[in-house]
């Protein structure tokens, strides 16, 4: 290469870079002020830390993956007037666990404004429902505690139900909700697809076998939701597995369940994977038998929520608290910084049209710019 062209290039990357890396600090200082002023913490009008103060050590402990009392040691060493962890977590177990949902229902409204504001989020969009679990390790009988298969050996957990969007760049959990043990899913299903359904223009949504049954398929279809989940492998399912073995793909129509109120009518297809084993898939969504393999390429989608959980687990503060309102603040909290996060690149890719392939900043370098930057001074994108 030509010297002089490859001094050149060398300069204009620098220079992009640097302005890359502006733009990413703005972003991040403007969604940090638009977020942090609605988490309420009802503290007291003479306190001697404020929101910021409390949000910004509870970020870089979920950051350093980190519980608080070992977070906040090492964060007054990088920061000024930084509180200690028991005054963060008083704070947090006086509020009640309603007014913890709904203070972070509030902060994804405004998230979700800021994303579908934009052209990319005006199209439809496919979504995914699933349920996280977090082991825990105290008595069953403490509040929200549900039961689950043994894991590390406990067999008890506290339970989230997310909805989110599965499209590449746009990852984003338009709504987390908590689950008791006697919580039905159709009831938090409706409340998830009704929320979404006010937010963006819906596709397709996706959901894992567990949801497979008649209440919750009726209820997509009431809803009007072109769905598609795997089937579990009941015994009627697997002699029409038998049946059409051998077959790259069929789709019958299958009528679930024993009495007429609760009786569930879809499709049930039949397709090979890329290994050639057989999968099965309930959906309403109408599809050629010869392209049947779209359902399959569709569902991949899915396991996009897997990543996505693998990174908010770089959001969250690890903590052993029981008091369910500073365990479920601390998971709202990773969620919501996650969706910040993912805002970030985003919109930074819009700045630069840049198409997102991979995080243009990573979980890490977004955390440290958002615990180290005042809110001050900016009041819009450029």
């Amino acid at each position: 290469m030509n010297p002089n062209k490859e001094s050149k290039t060398k300069e204009f990357n620098k220079s992009f870079h640097n302005l890359k890396s502006k733009e990413i600090r703005k972003i991040t200082k403007l969604l940090k002020k638009q977020i942090y002023p609605l988490i309420d913490l009802k503290m007291h009008h003479n306190s001697n830390y404020s929101e910021e103060d409390f949000l910004d050590l509870l970020t870089y402990v979920a950051m350093n993956h980190d519980f608080t009392n070992n977070g906040s040691k090492t964060f007054e060493l990088l920061k000024e007037n930084t509180p200690a962890s028991n005054t963060v977590i008083h704070h947090i177990k006086k509020l009640d666990v309603d007014y913890v949902e709904k203070l972070f229902i509030k902060a994804f409204d405004v998230l979700i404004k800021s994303a579908t504001k934009h052209k990319p989020f005006k199209r439809k969009v496919d979504l995914a429902i699933d349920i996280t679990e977090q082991m825990y390790y105290g008595d069953k009988n403490d509040y929200m505690v549900c039961e689950t298969k043994p894991k590390d050996g406990t067999s008890h957990c506290f339970r989230y139900i997310t909805i989110n969007v599965v499209e590449n760049g746009k990852r984003f959990t338009l709504l987390a909700l908590p689950m008791h043990k006697f919580t039905t899913k159709a009831k938090v299903v409706r409340k998830l697809i009704e929320y979404a359904k006010s937010k963006v223009k819906v596709r397709y949504v996706y959901l894992d076998r567990g949801f497979f049954n008649s209440e919750i398929i009726n209820l997509l279809k009431e809803l009007r939701i072109e769905f598609l989940m795997p089937a579990i492998k009941n015994v009627k399912i697997q002699k029409y597995m038998a049946k059409y073995s051998g077959m790259q793909s069929k789709i019958i129509d299958y009528a679930m369940g024993y009495r007429k109120y609760n009786r569930a009518r879809f499709k049930l297809v039949f397709v090979d994977d890329k290994t050639g084993t057989q999968r099965a898939f309930a959906t309403n969504i109408s599809m050629p038998e010869q392209l049947a393999h779209y359902y399959f390429k569709w569902y991949s989608k899915r396991w996009g929520i897997e990543t996505s959980y693998r990174v908010k687990g770089d959001f969250k503060p690890r903590t052993t608290s029981k008091y369910y309102s500073v365990r479920l603040f601390y998971f709202m909290w990773s969620v919501c910084l996650y969706n910040v996060w993912v805002l970030v690149n985003f919109l930074v890719a819009l700045v630069f049209h840049i198409e997102i392939e991979k995080p243009l900043v990573t979980a890490k370098l977004f955390g440290a710019i958002l615990y180290s930057q005042k809110p001050e001074g900016i009041t819009n994108l450029a």
